[in-house]
């Protein structure tokens, strides 16, 4: 059989579609939470984007059991054995708001302890405190809502899934201007409504997620018959596949939480954080993207193996892995054409405009690579294997991304430039640590 099957580009688009749409949805309302906060001052910029670097650090349950259960569902809806899909969706419930219930809590403990060992100028730290306070009362809602998701994704139904993240994300905008400014006699709470906003959009999109999932009428159902109750065989599975993706999220995350110290550490902290927020958001539609590809490739895949088609997943793999870095290079363009006036869009300040422009420069650099990464870990993670991933995060982020921000901007003394340069290096390593194990093809050979 060949290496590739472009006959697959339109149903693999199609996948990928609905799940960018999605994340891009979520995006454009993190976009416009900046966008309403900006009139509250540059501090109120930083605390939002300071906030969500922290979160998605303590996001890592939403990472271990979704990847779990993404994989094995995918496996068995290709072998054609629901009720064993069913069944693995539902100790994925069990277990997401379990684990995500307890780091829910320390996060709450710990927000202002966080805050202070980040260097976080103390204007900026006193906004961002009652954000994270709700943000963390959200967290398992929203580690559930991530958890159905991949239930639907792991059979192949991602409209679904955009239709329910489109309404819920608008309950989130009209919930988060509402109390941002005390509009329609809600409570004027600032930079902490847009937390709330969130908060109500979670509790309606998993009302909504569990209505599909019980209601037969879509890609995936839960089955009667199968149950909530632990059965630590099934769960044990879940997190051996799980359990490395998270930790790879935490070293990823915990990295992102080090390099925004980094930043927090230039000349200009304040106008540093401020471009590195916004700058930092914008890059995010290119990651989210970036992203769906990684889970569509996981989904082609996953059933091709189920289905004991190692051949046709090999070909797909080869085929995500062009057409999704193919892309990703495409998308960059606006980000080197119109920096400048996509800076322009959320800030005034010259000063954050000429520290932004060289960060967006870098996201629209590195992205093809990390699109690399993340393309072929949708591949392994198919197959069930989250530790090789892992490690080449480790071995990018920690021992070359940090190392190589901190050389450049302190010890050359590029400043901001150096910290935004080093994000291209790692992200160059990574890409091809990743592609270079999916192309030796021992994931062919793995079950679940």
């Amino acid at each position: 059989m060949s290496r590739f099957d472009f006959s697959i580009t339109r149903p693999y688009l199609g996948l990928t579609l609905p799940l960018a749409l999605s994340t891009q949805v979520e995006n454009l309302v993190g976009f416009a939470e900046i966008f309403m906060v900006r009139s509250l001052g540059s501090e109120a910029i930083s605390a939002v984007g300071i906030a969500r670097t922290i979160l998605f650090v303590l996001g890592i349950t939403m990472i271990a059991v979704a990847t779990g259960t993404m994989a094995m569902v995918a496996q068995s809806v290709g072998a054609k054995d629901l009720t064993d899909a069913s069944k693995t969706a539902k100790q994925s419930v069990t277990l997401v708001i379990l684990i995500s219930s307890v780091i829910s809590a320390l996060g709450i403990l710990t927000t202002d302890i966080a805050l202070r060992l980040l260097s976080i100028p103390e204007p900026v730290a006193i906004i961002a405190s009652p954000y994270l306070q709700v943000v963390y009362l959200s967290l398992p809602l929203m580690a559930l809502d991530r958890t159905l998701d991949s239930c639907l994704h792991a059979a192949g139904d991602t409209r679904t899934s955009f239709y329910i993240a489109l309404v819920s994300n608008i309950v989130h905008l009209i919930g988060a201007y509402a109390f941002i400014f005390g509009a329609w006699g809600f409570p004027e709470m600032g930079v902490t409504g847009a937390a709330v906003g969130n908060l109500a959009r979670t509790v309606f999109s998993n009302a909504i997620r569990f209505a599909v999932l019980y209601s037969g009428r879509f890609g995936f159902t839960f089955l009667p018959g199968t149950s909530y109750t632990p059965e630590w065989d099934r769960s044990k599975r879940i997190l051996c596949i799980g359990i490395p993706s998270a930790l790879q999220g935490l070293f990823r995350n915990g990295s992102n939480v080090l390099y925004m110290k980094l930043v927090a550490m230039t000349a200009n902290p304040t106008v540093a954080l401020t471009a590195y927020s916004i700058g930092r958001q914008m890059g995010i539609t290119l990651r989210r993207t970036s992203l769906s590809f990684g889970t569509a490739t996981t989904s082609i895949v996953g059933r091709s193996l189920g289905a004991r088609e190692p051949d046709r997943a090999n070909a797909r793999a080869y085929t995500a892995l062009v057409l999704s870095v193919g892309i990703l290079g495409l998308l960059g363009g606006p980000f080197y054409l119109f920096a400048e006036e996509l800076m322009g869009i959320f800030t005034q300040d010259v000063s954050v405009i000429l520290v932004g422009i060289p960060y967006l420069y870098s996201l629209a650099a590195a992205e093809p690579f990390m699109c690399s990464a993340i393309t072929s870990q949708g591949t392994l993670r198919a197959a069930g294997d989250t530790v090789s991933p892992l490690i080449y995060t480790i071995i990018s982020q920690w021992l070359v991304q940090l190392p190589v921000a901190y050389l450049l901007a302190f010890t050359i003394g590029w400043d901001t430039d150096g910290i935004w340069l080093a994000l291209v290096i790692f992200s160059a390593m990574q890409g091809f640590l990743t592609v270079r194990k999916f192309t030796q093809g021992h994931w062919l050979h793995r079950t679940l």
